[in-house]
This record gives structure tokens, sequence and C-alpha cells, in this order.
């Protein structure tokens, strides 16, 4: 199952098509949720034999903490450039809330350049939140993680390392492309010698949990809607969504055709909500649990969440104490969707996301159970925030939150 069509007439990325990996040998997947990523970042970068690509939207250094990964990274980078792996890095820059990361991506790179290892900004226009790394033409690595200390150390995080070349390959294309939309940073007509064409395989990354799955689907950018709804419109069981950000619109923006059509949805993701609505009420199992730290509670999620407890979805909030960065949707026992794409508007229909849809029974398993690990420590949600869509009887309350971080 999958439904490649651009959302709401806007285009797709240029790369459009699924690459096919359903019968393609050599093909195994590893998840590496929450800190396994650390570990699992280290030996890719080890372990590359003669490229290695990055797609980062946060990454910092940090003098002050020496023993930090991201610190280890810097060496580990240049080291891999040192034995001939060609090193190259798109970073995120743009316009979008530049104090959270512009200084510290720079400064970051800009570690880097000394050792020949190639470096882009990402458009200035367009927000680069994927986080993916390319190793070799053999693994390709989909995560929620940002290069920085609370998500590796801290936060609940989802990701996945897939060896597969047709997927290498079509994330290899997606890089392409974000490069030409971007601009040089540093090295970027530097020659690289190659060193072999040998690639890394499963075999050589000792220590990853690797099970097989029947398929995997890119699904970047404008290609998140149209996949998730068409996963939802089959859906038989249960539908399981861990998200950090899910936020409902009122208007579509100004100018938008979609402002001409008051029967449509505001956006994309108002159009996911009432799918979660309307599988819940055919007797689907539906599950939403979002993040709700204490002392940084989230309105836009408080609204979402009291628009689908008022229609029967079952909400959580996770614990407390723990920020829930994951993006991910558990479709049925065989599908399972982990990348950076949160449930926004910017996310689905303006930025650079990237996220894949895994076609298998035993890596679905692996998320059901992280999900049911979170669950242990969650609650049911409880909101503060009225909808824009509800009166005040349909949104239950909880305790004044304390002042945002």
């Amino acid at each position: 199952m999958f439904f490649m069509v651009p959302a709401f007439g806007q285009n797709a990325s240029a790369v459009t098509s699924p690459p096919s990996t359903a019968g393609a040998v050599e093909q195994s997947v590893a998840p590496i949720n929450d800190a396994a990523y650390t570990t699992a970042v280290a030996h890719l970068i080890k372990s590359a034999r003669h490229s290695l690509r990055f797609m980062l939207y946060q990454a910092r250094y940090y003098g002050e903490y020496p023993d930090t990964a991201t610190n280890a990274w810097v060496d580990d980078l240049i080291a891999a450039r040192a034995r001939g792996v060609d090193v190259q890095v798109i970073v995120d820059t743009g316009d979008w809330n530049p104090s959270m990361k512009n200084d510290y991506n720079l400064d970051y790179v800009d570690r880097l350049t000394t050792a020949g290892i190639r470096i882009w900004e990402d458009s200035e226009s367009v927000v680069s939140h994927q986080k993916v790394i390319l190793v070799d033409d053999t693994i390709t690595l989909v995560a929620s993680n940002n290069w920085s200390y609370y998500s590796l150390a801290k936060n609940n995080e989802v990701a996945v390392v897939v060896q597969s070349r047709p997927l290498n390959a079509w994330f290899v294309r997606y890089f392409e492309e974000r490069k030409a939309e971007g601009r040089p940073r540093a090295n970027v007509n530097a020659e690289v010698k190659p060193t072999g064409r040998a690639s890394v395989t499963k075999k050589d990354l000792a220590g990853f949990d690797w099970m097989p799955f029947d398929r995997v689907d890119p699904i970047p950018n404008r290609l998140f809607y149209p996949a998730i709804h068409e996963a939802f419109i089959h859906a038989r069981e249960s539908v399981t969504v861990l998200q950090r950000s899910l936020t409902m619109y009122n208007a579509a923006p100004r100018g938008d055709v979609r402002a001409q059509l008051p029967l449509g949805p505001a956006s994309e993701t108002n159009a996911l909500v009432e799918d979660l609505v309307a599988i819940q009420k055919r007797g689907v199992k539906v599950t939403v649990i979002l993040d709700n730290n204490e002392g940084m509670d989230d309105p836009d999620n408080d609204v979402t969440a009291g628009y689908l407890m008022a229609r029967g979805v079952s909400v959580f909030r996770d614990s407390l104490t723990t920020q829930t960065h994951a993006k991910l949707v558990v479709v049925d026992d065989d599908i399972a969707v982990v990348g950076s794409t949160n449930w926004t508007r910017p996310a689905l229909e303006d930025g650079n996301e990237a996220s894949v849809m895994l076609h298998g029974r035993a890596i679905n398993k692996v998320y059901r159970d992280y999900v049911t690990s979170i669950l242990r420590t969650s609650a049911p949600y409880q909101v503060i925030s009225q909808s824009i869509w509800d009166s005040p009887t349909t949104t239950s309350q909880k305790k004044t939150p304390k002042a945002a971080d």
C-alpha cells in the first residue's frame, strides 16, 4: 500500500517515486530508539568505507562538556575524512527559529572545514528539519534525533537503520536536491579521490538488532500526508500516534487556495486528525500520545487533545519529566512510520522532512513495544487550553502550568 500523490495540489519533492525495495536481496532493518542512537551513529561513522552524507537540523558542540557524544563525532568525522571517506554535510541555517540553531550549527560544521569535509547550508527560506545519515551506498539512517545533548541523552526518540541499496540511492538523490537548493559553506569543490566502491553492510555492523522487512517507502516533504492518509484508510484494528507536536488550524494561510474552499480542511494535520476520528468510529482502536512536559505545556497539543477526546479518541500525555521528541505512527501489526515529521503545517506542507514507512511484522512489534514502554509512565491527557471548535464543557481541566522554560 502506498499512495504517491502530492497533497492539496502542492508539488512534492522532485524525487517522487518510491524505490523498489520489495523482494530485493540483502535487505535488513534495525530499530535504534532512545540512547541506542548515540552508539549507532558512532559505529556507522567509523565503519564507512567511501562516503558519508548527513542532513542535520541541529548540531551542537559543547565546550563546557567535553565528553558529550556530539563532540566526539567531530573527531570521528575528521578521522573518517583522513582515511579517504568523502564526508558531506547539509546543515539547516534558515530563518525559522534561528536563535535555537544557526550559530550552534555553524560553529559545529566550521570545526570540520580544515579537514576537507564538504559542507552546505540549506535554503534560507525552507526549514530543513530532516535527520538523515547515508553510509556508502548501502545504509540509511532516518531519525527524530537532533545532534544535541537532550536529544541524545534525555528525550524519547525513535530512529531506524535500513540496509537497502534502493532506499539509499533514493535518499542520495534527495540529498542532492537539498544541496542544489542551498549554498556552499566549505570545500564543496574539493577533489575527493575514491577509496574503492566496497560498501559497509550489516555484517560489518555488529551490535545492531537486524531483522527482515517486507518493504520500505520514503515519505519526505509533501509525500507524508498522502501516505499516512492511505494507511489510515486501510487500518483494520489499531492506530497509534506518538508525537512531539500535533497542531490543528482554524484557517488556511492567507492567499492559499484552501482559503477559497470553506468546506475543505485548513491544513493537512486537520485532515489527519479527522481521519483518526473517523477510523475510531468504525471500530479501529486509536491511541494518541503527546508530549506534555511539566513547565513546558503545549497549548497546540492541548487544543488537539481536547478535540480528539471530545470525539472518543484515547489521548495520553507522556511522562512529565521526559520530553517526547519522537515522531512515530504504528498501524495494525505490519506498518510503522519513523522520522522527523511533526504533525504541523510547516512540517507537512512547507519544510524539508524525512520519514520512512516500514512494512513488516517484526519491526512493527519493536515499535509497538516501545509505545507500551512509554504508556507505562503516561497518564490520560488533561487539557487546559480550550479548543477553538468546542465549548468549555468538552475540555477537562488541569492545574495551572508552570512558566515555560
